[in-house]
């Protein structure tokens, strides 16, 4: 695919970059700077644990999916001491489902790789929306990678340096490759690995 390529002028952390030839002044804003741009990209990758069992529902297609909660600490917590977390729900479809089916349980701990969509649904004459997480890739996690994550003190911060992006990237390069089976966005597969 050839890139598409615009001309972009956007604020970014004066701390990402001090000089660039590609016209970035320390100012902190893009200046007539040329960026690629291949697609949209949707993608999220979260560690963390399930706080239910999973339920097994079948679309009217045959379609099958699994659905479950899946709660993520934020890395920082409130000024009384206690933890922060988010709430997610998560769909598996098809071969993946069935796996979540078979091994997950309220308070598996899980990497899971996929994207964010919007679904919207009547309820009491109004419609609702929610935010679910689509399961392209799950693995099972132990603690360690999620130590490993949480190493990473910047990401409490409210903007992060190219740096520690590419550190966090790296943490999930490396949690994916060290998994027994491989996985590609493309081709969903699941790894086990406890």
């Amino acid at each position: 695919m050839t890139a598409l390529r615009k001309r972009v002028k956007a604020p970014c952390a004066a701390d990402l970059v001090e000089e660039s030839p590609s016209g970035l002044k320390d100012d902190g804003v893009v200046h007539g700077w040329e960026v690629g741009v291949l697609a949209d990209l949707n993608f999220v990758a979260l560690t963390g644990f399930s706080t239910r069992e999973p339920a097994l529902r079948q679309k009217s297609s045959g379609q099958i999916k699994a659905e479950f909660s899946f709660e993520v600490d934020r890395p920082f917590l409130r000024a009384n001491g206690e933890p922060v977390s988010d709430l997610f729900l998560v769909d598996a479809w098809q071969e993946m489902g069935e796996w979540v089916m078979e091994n997950v349980s309220s308070g598996t701990r899980l990497m899971i790789v996929g994207t964010l969509n919007k679904e919207s649904y009547n309820s009491h004459g109004s419609r609702e929306h929610m935010t679910i997480v689509k399961a392209k890739y799950i693995r099972k996690t132990s603690g360690q990678l999620s130590d490993t994550a949480g190493a990473l003190d910047g990401l409490k911060g409210d903007s992060w340096s190219s740096e520690l992006l590419l550190d966090a990237c790296e943490i999930i390069k490396e949690a994916i490759r060290d998994s027994d089976a491989p996985a590609t966005l493309d081709s969903p597969k699941v790894a086990d690995k406890s």
